[in-house]
């Protein structure tokens, strides 16, 4: 079963690109759609809408294959390429499009031109971009619930206005939409443990993303600085992040005067 055609053509492609066969979809319509292999290959897989419903099921196929593998794959769209490579993308926005290339071809055995990677990555880009565009219009909705299930916490948000925007009749096409600049939060269970008359000191995990953004990503409040301390708390932030993820990454601190090598897990 599927939700919808879209996603059983998503499903096929997918197995195109693996198992590296030249599937096409012979037919297809708004009630029916027939996925079949290059002539004189008896594969085949057809689905259709079902009836009353949005959904679509497969109600035939034939699993065996009496074709070659082949190394161009037609049904393999950059729009399903995108998807593919948009954790690599969203992890590093500047690669290089040759270093695309050799991933599809060591990955799946398939041949990707120029024009098409340059094709995924711009397609990938719009949608990473949209999203975080997408993101920052519901800010508003993220300060309303932490407030909401932290009741006392203080929550700022500044947004910075085009000239425009005091003009009272802007330019035709002239965005005057506010923009976000900048946000504090302040947690309440926090500053009052921060603010408690027993002492302490805060750790911090600050990250430094692909994007050269640095954002805060775990912080703890212990009684003293100590190897101690800090063994506690980079071994919850191993349970967090992962063993594998930790191993990559380089600690600096201004507060110690060695680096210290800790094996945490042996």
């Amino acid at each position: 079963m599927y939700v919808d055609r879209n996603a059983f053509k998503e499903c096929v492609t997918s197995y195109a690109v693996h198992s590296g066969r030249g599937i096409w979809f012979s037919k297809c319509d708004s009630h029916r759609c027939k996925a079949v292999c290059k002539e004189g290959c008896k594969w085949f897989a057809y689905c259709h809408k079902m009836k009353r419903e949005d959904s679509w099921q497969l109600t035939s196929c034939y699993k065996k294959h009496t074709c070659s593998m082949a190394t161009k794959i037609g049904i393999m769209s950059s729009q399903w390429l995108s998807k593919a490579f948009m954790k690599k993308i969203c992890e590093n926005p500047k690669i290089k499009l040759r270093s695309l290339i050799k991933k599809a071809h060591s990955k799946w055995n398939v041949d990707l031109t120029m024009t098409k990677a340059a094709r995924v990555k711009q397609q990938a880009l719009d949608e990473i971009n949209g999203t975080y565009g997408e993101q920052y219009r519901r800010i508003h909705d993220y300060a309303a619930e932490l407030l909401r299930s932290n009741p006392g916490s203080t929550v700022q948000i500044q947004v910075e206005r085009p000239t425009e925007f005091e003009l009272e009749t802007p330019p035709p096409g002239t965005d005057i939409r506010p923009r976000f600049q900048r946000i504090y939060i302040c947690l309440d269970a926090c500053k009052r443990s921060f603010m408690t008359p027993y002492g302490g000191q805060l750790l911090t995990a600050i990250g430094w993303d692909p994007n050269d953004q640095i954002l805060p990503i775990a912080y703890a409040v212990v009684e003293a600085e100590t190897k101690d301390s800090w063994i506690w708390f980079l071994l919850n932030l191993c349970d967090d992040l992962g063993v594998d993820k930790i191993r990559w990454c380089t600690f600096m601190s201004d507060q110690q005067k060695v680096t210290l090598n800790l094996n945490l897990y042996n």
